[in-house]
């Protein structure tokens, strides 16, 4: 409207009915209310349409118009009702300044103070708003996540779309040719139509952060033969797209990788402004769901000869900004540069999911920010074992083969190791080297879990169970066993590069299998191997008791001396190569102990009533042993074996004074008896 003063509605209605009334009363005639809003400032319509006039509080009974600047009536009449009235203006072609014409009832007529302006062109003031209108600011956008823009009060007859320049705006924006060179985001390039009330525009699936802007355009009919108008609103709508979370992730050289190497997760084309980090979750034995097929939330890794590894994997609801609770750090935040990007993990220890959080920065023009995201995609490293696992084996030689057992020790936790050879051995089944769980105890095996009704329970000490005795049957010494190892978990194997051989040992010999109670044995190595390393045990269960330290083989004769014998015993003479994977060679030798004639014998009485008997005692008996009481040479009563304690004897009735020996006679060979050395006399009591 134009400058001209206008009354409150309130002013307004008071003074139409004054008005009304002065009319009933017939005390004079009115003229219309001349000061009623006109509020259509800055009203602006493509060239040729028509403009909607709004006058406000329109006097009841009242008949209001358009008059051109000339005075000439134009558009159609439109009776007041106290409300809002809207007129109509004809196509509008030039700029113009309309004049409302009032008629009250009583015919008489004024023109109100205020006037419309209505300018021909297109509208680049319009308000333009993103939806939802109460959406977050600044307002963030998932990556291909389209946008609806709505004009509340669009021009009618005038096509609008959603434009971008990230080039900047373009120098002559009202250039139809210019235009047609848009960056066009509007879903299928499409335009729609202003109505001249609100209209919503539709963006195509966005990328990357945009400036939205809209392009008004008006076409007119041919028979104008008037060129098409166009221009860009002033407004500008920022919306920021967060990273795609969507990129490829590959692990280099693959998926399962040699133990301690250095791999690499590559990521297809990462974006340029987006920085990205790896972090690795170590997978514990529960994540690998044995059997099952693969289904939402399990990833299947194949593995070469066994079926696919199906992992579990993790729920990432975490803030991809922090490291997640259990994971660590794989590679720290790098950028992208719209070019695959490769991110160095550390060495491979361990079976790893790998999840992949992305950071995109946006800038407002005076500020920046950061949004965060974790890639959809998370991917497995699975670990092949360790081929120098620290492995040791151990068999007892019988002759020229083994015993048919093979001890293995030391070696990878978690991982099952199985030997071959050629021709085969059937049926041997795999050792596995026990892995405990330091997150979860529950997961460990052994009697240290058993909880559930357990009122008593032995163990050894230490933990966990003792190394692994496999059944190979003898075999004989020069064998050369191939070693399989394989994940327990994932099956992932590989075969050891070293094998385990079962080399000979030097002609040993055990200087004398019999010995007196308390005596030292010697084990001899005539020509001892200076590729071995030789020592001397006490066979024991679980383990054999070391008898001094272990010496290296030199070629000359090793004397090993046991610790004094006091009762029958094997020592173990042990040679154990300097192979990558050790093999410990063991030899028996039985040592007997002969009986011991110091032992004490002792009568409970020194004197007996004539016709009576008594006991004769032996301390310190020897277990291997059988002791038989003997008077005047012959025996009396049963033998007795020994108990390392005292034992007794009774003795036949005694009529006379007698003197008892003990002889001691070994229960298994070799064989060997002794008298002891002591005697006990029993004398009669004089009457």
């Amino acid at each position: 409207m134009s400058g001209a003063i206008t009354s409150t509605p309130t002013v307004l209605r008071l003074r139409e009915a004054r008005n009304r009334m002065l009319d009933v009363l017939r005390l004079g005639e009115t003229y219309p209310v001349r000061d009623l809003p006109v509020p259509n400032e800055r009203l602006t319509v493509a060239f040729n349409d028509t403009a909607a006039i709004k006058v406000e509080s329109s006097e009841k009974g009242a008949d209001y118009g358009l008059r051109t600047k000339a005075g000439d009536a134009v558009g159609a009449i439109v009776k007041g009702a106290g409300d809002t009235v809207t007129l109509t203006t004809p196509p509008i072609r030039d700029d113009v300044t309309f004049t409302i014409h009032a008629r009250a009832p009583s015919g008489r007529e004024a023109d109100l103070l205020a006037t419309a302006g209505v300018k021909v062109g297109l509208d680049l003031s319009l308000l333009a708003i993103v939806l939802p209108e109460d959406g977050p600011s600044p307002r963030m956008l998932d990556y291909n996540a389209a946008v609806t823009v709505r004009l509340p009060s669009s021009q009618d007859g005038v096509d609008y779309r959603l434009v971008r320049f990230p080039a900047g705006d373009p120098a002559h924006p009202d250039d139809m040719t210019a235009a047609a060179q848009d960056d066009i985001i509007s879903v299928g390039n499409q335009t729609v139509r202003g109505t001249g009330g609100p209209i919503d525009l539709s963006s195509k699936p966005l990328q990357a952060d945009t400036e939205i802007r809209i392009r008004a355009t008006k076409v007119f009919d041919a028979a104008l033969a008037r060129p098409p108008q166009t221009n860009i609103l002033a407004i500008r709508l920022r919306v920021y797209v967060k990273a795609n979370p969507d990129l490829v992730l590959t692990p280099e050289p693959g998926a399962i990788v040699d133990f301690q190497s250095a791999p690499k997760i590559k990521l297809a084309a990462a974006q340029s402004g987006v920085d990205y980090r790896a972090v690795l979750l170590r997978l514990p034995d529960a994540a690998f769901a044995q059997g099952a097929a693969a289904g939402p939330g399990l990833l299947a890794v194949p593995v070469p000869g066994q079926p696919d590894a199906i992992i579990r994997l993790p729920s990432l609801t975490a803030d991809p900004s922090a490291v997640p609770q259990g994971f660590t750090v794989g590679a720290d935040w790098q950028p992208g540069a719209n070019a695959d990007l490769r991110l160095a993990l550390p060495q491979a220890t361990a079976d790893n999911v790998i999840a992949i959080a992305a950071r995109k920065t946006h800038s407002t023009g005076t500020t920046s920010f950061s949004s965060w995201i974790w890639l959809r995609q998370m991917i497995a490293v699975l670990l092949r074992p360790n081929p120098k696992p620290g492995l040791s084996a151990t068999v007892t030689l019988v002759g020229a083969a083994t015993d048919g057992a093979l001890t293995i020790a030391g070696g990878q936790p978690g991982v099952y190791y199985t030997p071959r050879t050629n021709p085969a051995v059937p049926n041997i089944l795999p050792a596995y080297v026990h892995q405990r769980s330091a997150d979860d105890a529950a997961a460990n095996k052994g009697i240290g879990q058993i909880e559930l009704e357990v009122d008593f329970a032995v163990t050894r000490n230490g933990q966990p169970p003792l190394p692994p005795s496999l059944d190979t049957g003898a075999v004989a010494v020069g064998t050369s066993w191939t070693i399989g190892a394989m994940m327990a978990q994932s099956r992932v194997g590989i075969d050891l590069p070293n094998p385990v051989v079962i080399t000979a040992v030097p002609a040993a010999q055990l200087t004398a299998g019999l010995v007196d109670r308390g005596g030292v044995a010697h084990v001899t190595v005539p020509a001892s191997a200076a590729g071995d390393s030789y020592a001397l045990a006490q066979e024991g269960v679980p383990d054999d008791v070391p008898i001094g330290a272990a010496r290296d083989g030199n070629g000359q004769t090793l004397d090993f001396a046991s610790a004094a014998i006091a009762n029958d015993t094997t020592l173990v003479l042990s040679a154990t190569n300097k192979a990558p994977i050790p093999v410990r060679r063991r030899i028996r030798f039985p040592v007997a102990v002969r009986p011991d004639p110091s032992c004490p014998v002792r009568a409970a009485d020194a004197a007996v009533a004539s016709g009576n008997r008594t006991r004769i005692l032996v301390d310190k008996s020897q277990l291997e042993m059988n002791y038989q009481l003997v008077v005047a040479g012959a025996p009396v009563g049963a033998a007795q074996p020994g108990n390392g304690d005292t034992i007794a004897f009774v003795t036949d009735p005694i009529t006379a004074t007698a003197t008892f020996s003990v002889t001691a006679t070994r229960l298994n060979p070799p064989a060997a008896s002794a008298t002891l050395a002591a005697t006990a006399t029993v004398a009669l009591k004089q009457p």
